[in-house]
Order: structure tokens, then sequence, then C-alpha cells
């Protein structure tokens, strides 16, 4: 009677850390599209609002040898009373989307075989794999960054011949008020998406000058120019204030015609904008160092800790039990492992239950119903972490950690 009652207690204990596990599953399992649709990227309130006025152009700019070699054409400066849809047809050939390390995010034809567009969309890569607006594709590769400033330039391996190149206008001929279009790969999945907004006002962060619009901008937007009525970019799509729906920020031109004639330090005390910074600002540009899919792997990952971690503690539980079933009942072998604990597997070995007592059969049976629950709950949690783009290799090392690391699990 002692034993039934412990093995009750026990078998609560485990359940409960069981249904804690599967708990936190489900609501990751409903969330993760939300997840990835809501992702943004959080700043502090805008402080300050800078004039026209204020604003220095860039020196010493000066057209990119590609464009003027006639290897590449530039987007024709279009009336500013042109039609939205003939900006779009006129700026959409030269947008592309970006994929590298798991990460996606868009960029822009800025000479003939130049991409410009955010540092963390590219998520650390070197090579990266670029779509073009027709469909077809082509590798790439980092060919510039600036080391202060959420900018590089991807060089494309094989760009598609007479595709446009967006021109850069800079902070000095952007004017709070005008119209602007958004465009790029919304979410990640929706290449060729337009949003449209305003130019709200220039903010500056650590001597970067930020364009704050109130287009929409969606994770997947990173990196996407941000035009003018006239087809010009003012500004590379960059982030969005979290919990705002009509607050967000592009880095003006300026610092990209920098990386364009070779500097890698793009900050300027003295360029667009006064000096000083808000630091609600900073605050956003330091989290946008991470792009919309590392977000949501990074959340896999975390999650997918949690989970390991609980059911360990399950598992740590069974350790003893199966220990005392070797003892007293003398079947070693649980079935077919490479790592993990000696117990993994017992739900899937042959059972000779003439050869065992009774009771002998009752915690066989306990560890073996305990462990299947575990196996179902890790199998899930794996498959959880796959969807949120959690590598194989931190699985394992996951799983690993916590001496949970079976073969089995992938069966």
């Amino acid at each position: 009677m002692r034993g039934d009652c412990s093995i009750s207690i026990r078998t609560g204990l485990i359940a409960a850390a069981l249904l804690l596990c599967a708990t936190a599953l489900s609501a990751q399992s409903l969330a993760a599209v939300a997840e990835r649709a809501g992702q943004q990227r959080s700043a502090g309130a805008p402080s300050r609002r800078f004039s026209d006025a204020d604003l220095k152009p860039v020196r010493g700019s000066a057209p990119d040898p590609d464009v003027t070699s006639g290897s590449s054409s530039p987007v024709p400066q279009l009336s500013p009373d042109a039609p939205r849809e003939e900006i779009v047809r006129a700026v959409m050939p030269a947008v592309v989307t970006i994929e590298a390390g798991g990460a996606t995010g868009t960029a822009f034809f800025v000479t003939s075989s130049l991409l410009a567009t955010n540092r963390h969309v590219v998520n650390g890569q070197q090579s990266v794999r670029v779509t073009f607006a027709d469909g077809t594709g082509s590798a790439g590769s980092v060919s510039a960054e600036a080391s202060d400033a959420d900018l590089v330039l991807v060089r494309v391996d094989q760009p598609p011949p007479g595709h446009p190149v967006l021109r850069l206008a800079p902070a000095r001929e952007v004017s709070v008020g005008e119209e602007v279009l958004a465009v790029g790969s919304a979410l990640g999945l929706f290449q060729g998406t337009v949003t449209r907004g305003i130019v709200s006002a220039f903010r500056r962060a650590s001597g970067i000058t930020m364009i704050q619009t109130d287009a929409a901008i969606n994770p997947g937007n990173s990196g996407g120019p941000l035009v003018n009525r006239t087809g010009a970019v003012v500004g590379i799509t960059t982030a969005k204030m979290n919990g705002a729906e009509s607050i967000g920020f592009a880095i003006a031109t300026d610092h990209v015609s920098a990386l364009l004639r070779g500097n890698s330090a793009v900050a300027r005390e003295d360029g667009p904008g006064p000096g000083g910074s808000t630091p609600s600002i900073e605050a956003a540009l330091g989290d946008s160092g991470r792009s919309d899919t590392e977000r949501l792997r990074r959340q896999g990952e975390e999650q997918f800790e949690r989970t390991v971690t609980t059911l360990s503690h399950a598992a740590d539980g069974l350790d003893a039990e199966w220990l005392r079933f070797k003892r007293n009942c003398g079947q070693p072998s649980a079935g077919s492992r490479s790592a993990g604990r000696e117990w993994f597997g017992i739900w899937n070995a042959a059972r000779d239950d003439a050869a065992i007592s009774a009771s002998c059969r009752s915690l066989r049976d306990y560890v073996a119903g305990q462990g299947a629950s575990i196996s179902s709950a890790m199998t899930e949690a794996a498959e959880a972490a796959r969807r949120s783009g959690v590598f194989p290799g931190t699985v394992r090392t996951v799983q690993q950690r916590y001496g949970m690391d079976w073969d089995g699990w992938e069966r």
C-alpha cells in the first residue's frame, strides 16, 4: 500500500510537470503565426522635432561608377503628380528579397551589382541568397558594412540584365509632411508589398539621421526603400516602435552614399541634422541588430530550453525509479539508445511479463508510461523549435546540457 501511494504521489508530480510543458507548447503553437506577424522592434517615445533647415548635405557625394558607366540605369525622376501606380511600377524591379542564415528581409539596387540593406538583415552572414522581382535569384555576398550604423552593401553574383537602380535623395531634399511609400517583403513572405505614409519628423541617434514615418512597417520590410513621389529613395526602412501603429524609422540615404564612397564609419556629428542624439531612437537602433527571423528563432530557443528544463526534472524523478527497478528486478536493458538516460526507450522495448513479479511489472509499466509522456513532450518541443527556425545543432546542445539527448526523439 505504501508503494502504491508513493507511485501515486510521484505520478502526480510528473503529470503536473508534463501538463505545464503541454500548456507552454500549446500556447507557443497557437501564438506562432501571431509572433511572426507581430514581431516589431521596441523604442521609447521620440522627444525632439527637427526642421528642414537643420539638415546639411553630405559633402563630396557623387554617382557610383556602375551607374554612370551605362551598365545600369537609374529610375528616371518622376513628376510629383505621377500616380502612385506609376511610382510602384518604376521602383519595384529594383527591390529584392534577401535571405541569410534563416533571416529574411528586403534590399534594393543602388548600382548595377550592389544592393543596400540593413546589417541586421544579413544576420551576420557573408553569403546571402537574393530573389529578384521577377522571381529569379542569385547568390550574393556582403561587400561593405558600416561599423557604426545598421547598413551593409551586398554584391550580387548574377544581377538581372537591364534592372533599374534607385536614386538616393539626400536628407536636405526631404521635407516633413511629404508623401512616401515603403516597399518590401512583408513578414518575409509577401514580396513587393507597398504601404503609404508621410515623413513625420527627423531624428538623430549617435550621428545617424533617422526619418520618422507613419507608413506601415512590417517584419520583413527591413532594408527596403522608403521612396518619395519622384521615385527617389529617402531612407532605408529599419525599425518600428512597438506599441505604436504609426511610428517607424528609416536611415537617411546620406549614410548609404557615404558607405558607397568607401567610408566604413558613416555616422557624422556634423551631418544631416543638428548635434546631439535622441536616446529613444538609439534604443530602437540597438534593438534592430537582430532580424525578425532571428528574433523568432531566439524566442524559440528560449522556449525550447524552458521546456527541456521542465522535462529533465521529470526525468530526474524517473532515474531513481529505474535504478530501483534494475536493483530489485534484474533487468538493466531499457532498449536501444545512443545517449541520454538508461531508461530512454523502455516504452518501446519488448516486455516479458512472465519473467518478473507483479510488483516489478507495475514499476516497469510506471517508468514506461511516464517515459512515453516525456518522449511525446520532447518530440512536440523539438517540432515547435524547428518551426521557429531553431537550428538542429542548438536543439541537440540543449538536450545534451540537461541529459535529454537521444536519437529516439528524431524517430
